[in-house]
């Protein structure tokens, strides 16, 4: 890595830690994808924190003589990269200040550590002291610290020998006592080797269940990239040196399944990514019914295996589940399969699979769990209706944790029944935390606990939550695209625009980058690009009624009055076979004049639980009406937390 990557030293800032010598940034523990540009960048400013670093410096840093590409767009993606990475921003720097014509300077404080002595340096301090803040990126605590004096130097000092000596003592072991952080692991899609594509939910099926496994083995230790990072393996034929410059794991759990009658194959293999070596290879031939047993001897093989490097000793990965009855999971599996689908025919055929599961065996938690989460998903998306899902999935969430209280989806699933539909703000955040204490590595867990933060009015500890599922999935679009959610509900739209922009540029299929984007078109007053954003939404989902309600919206505040009619009177027609949130229309109502008209919806939306009615108190379709009693009536019914109070992101965040 030239000369950037030869120093001793590690570099700790904000909750960021920096190896230049590994090649590795990592955020609270976990590895963090970087390419090598904006790596070497990040390394050449954190030399020289608090100090101008010029264009030309970089130039000569980062590009040898006789390397001839376009200097200023190389650099510019570079830093762009950076900052995204960072959760940093050019306007309003918490990390990396542009310095007009000049270059850059690294402004945050920066603490190194001696690798060769494990002592830590003081601080550099910045030498700019008035650094704006983002006020929703969660490191903004660390922006202008002063130094600390050199009795705090020494008592942190001597408090960082004794957590190394601590180390050293409960692992015994150097390579133990240098090991701090967590390992990742990758598992790649199984691949169905049956010649039947019917079979391809049963590859599929062990691929997600292998990753929530593995994700309970050693929850302190041992972190598993999510299913969609994973999933875009399928059917590639990228090399193990390729996955692993893409997504950095520590290791990558490669497999293979043939089905014939009732018998099953499986061979797996676990390699390290470093050197591409494989640790061990197995191969099982054995009956159908045994599919679970096959899964826990895997997980447990793969603990026993890293825990003679890394890990600590391991519990089994035994679940009351694996005495399971064969064909209700294969029922589990096909129900896993359509639910990943996300479409309202998919949810159908996935309920009917967990039902039937649950029927074969009653005492199947996991299928208990996911039929909860496919009827949270039907209702959170109105594909039904709250009154005909919500109570269902609670019952099958209450159900799961009677059969076992430590199944984290059951809990998750538990948490979004209370948090969306119960509007019990407090229990749910309890519910959730539970979800992710059992299981650190669900990225979906961090994904939903974001959600409840973002609706609760906590932003920073929402984008926070988003940056730890992105570091755990870090393929995933719509980890990308929640942080355009957030950034749209403080109410800080233009950011919520450019961070749709970034994850459309990857893949302009993506069905919710259009409709957040879009949602955030209206109220910066890009009325025409949020119809041809949700215009978009509709075609590539194949469902109209979900953003017809926002398509009127943006006509009706643009003046359209005709369009905005045509576009009720098209939901009138809808809500006659499919539910249609009385929510949605309320907020057209409104924008044409209808007051009295609106606010009779809105009680409507709320008497009927209608998913999108924890929205009401911050949403800026509604601003208008928050000194009306009917309103005020609406809000205290739903119970916000006080961080959610009417203006409460106005007041917090547009105007500081």
């Amino acid at each position: 890595m030239q000369d950037v990557g030869d120093h001793v030293k590690r570099y700790q800032f904000g909750s960021f830690d920096l190896d230049p010598s590994e090649g590795e940034l990592r955020r609270q523990g976990s590895r963090v994808k970087l390419n090598d540009k904006p790596f070497r960048l990040l390394c050449v400013l954190l030399e020289r924190a608090g100090r101008l670093v010029t264009r030309e410096d970089l130039r000569q840093r980062l590009w040898s003589a006789d390397t001839y590409v376009d200097f200023d767009a190389n650099l510019n993606t570079a830093l762009s990269t950076l900052r995204h990475t960072l959760g940093d921003s050019s306007e309003r720097p918490l990390f990396i200040e542009t310095v007009p014509r000049q270059g850059y300077r690294f402004v945050a404080p920066v603490a190194t550590i001696d690798q060769k002595s494990g002592n830590a340096e003081p601080e550099i301090e910045p030498k700019s002291q008035n650094v704006p803040v983002d006020p929703l990126t969660p490191d903004r605590q660390y922006a202008g610290i002063r130094l600390p004096s050199i009795r705090m130097f020494l008592v942190i000092s001597a408090c960082i020998a004794l957590a190394v000596l601590a180390g050293w003592l409960v692992f015994r072991s150097p390579l133990r006592a240098q090991t701090h952080t967590k390992l990742m692991i990758l598992v790649t899609p199984f691949e169905n080797l049956s010649g039947d594509a019917n079979q391809e939910y049963l590859s599929d099926g062990l691929t997600e269940e292998m990753i929530t496994r593995l994700g309970q083995v050693s929850p302190s230790r041992l972190s598993v990239m999510a299913r969609s990072t994973a999933m875009q393996y399928k059917h590639t034929q990228k090399s193990l040196d390729q996955i692993g410059r893409e997504c950095r794991p520590d290791y990558i759990l490669e497999g293979s399944l043939r089905r014939e009658d009732n018998r099953l194959r499986i061979t797996v293999q676990l390699f390290k990514t470093a050197d591409q070596g494989s640790l061990w290879t197995q191969a099982y031939d054995r009956d159908a019914k045994d599919f679970l047993i096959i899964q826990r001897e895997v997980a447990d093989r793969i603990a026993h295996s890293l825990s003679l490097e890394v890990l600590p000793e391991a519990a089994s990965s035994a679940k009351p589940s694996d005495s399971v009855n064969t064909g209700a999971y294969d029922e589990y599996l096909k129900g896993l399969f359509e639910l990943n689908k996300r479409t309202r025919s998919g949810l159908r055929q996935s309920i009917a699979s967990f039902e039937m599961a649950t029927q074969k065996d009653p005492n199947f938690a996991a299928a208990y769990a996911s039929l909860a989460a496919a009827y949270n998903v039907g209702a959170g998306w109105n594909f039904f209706s709250p009154a005909d899902s919500y109570p269902k999935a609670k019952l099958a969430a209450q159900k799961a944790l009677s059969l076992d209280d430590n199944l984290p989806d059951a809990h998750a699933a538990y948490a979004e029944v209370l948090h969306d539909y119960d509007w019990d703000w407090n229990e749910a955040e309890r519910e959730y935390q539970r979800a992710l204490e059992l299981n650190p590595s669900s990225a979906s867990g961090h994904k939903a606990y974001a959600e409840y933060l973002t609706h609760a009015g906590r932003y920073p500890e929402a984008l926070a939550e988003i940056r730890r599922a992105q570091s755990l999935d870090p393929g995933s679009l719509v980890m990308s695209a929640l942080v355009c959610y957030v950034y749209y509900h403080a109410r800080e739209y233009e950011k919520a625009i450019r961070a749709c922009d970034r994850v459309i540029g990857l893949d302009a299929t993506f069905v919710p980058a259009h409709y957040w984007r879009g949602t955030a078109e209206i109220f910066a007053g890009r009325y025409n690009d949020a119809v041809n954003d949700f215009h978009a939404a509709t075609e590539l989902s194949d469902d109209s009624s979900y953003f017809l309600a926002w398509t009127g919206l943006a006509y009706a505040l643009e003046g359209k009055r005709s369009d905005a009619q045509k576009a009720l009177a098209q939901l009138d027609s809808d809500a006659k076979e499919q539910y249609v949130s009385p929510y949605g229309v309320a907020s057209i109502r409104l924008a044409l004049g209808e007051r009295d008209s609106a606010l009779g919806l809105l009680e409507k939306a709320c008497q009927e639980h209608a998913a999108d009615s924890i929205f009401l108190a911050t949403a800026q379709e509604f601003d208008s009406l928050h000194n009306e009693p009917r309103f005020r009536r609406m809000i205290s019914t739903i119970e916000f937390p006080r961080s959610a109070t009417p203006y409460a992101a106005t007041r917090r965040f547009k105007f500081q």
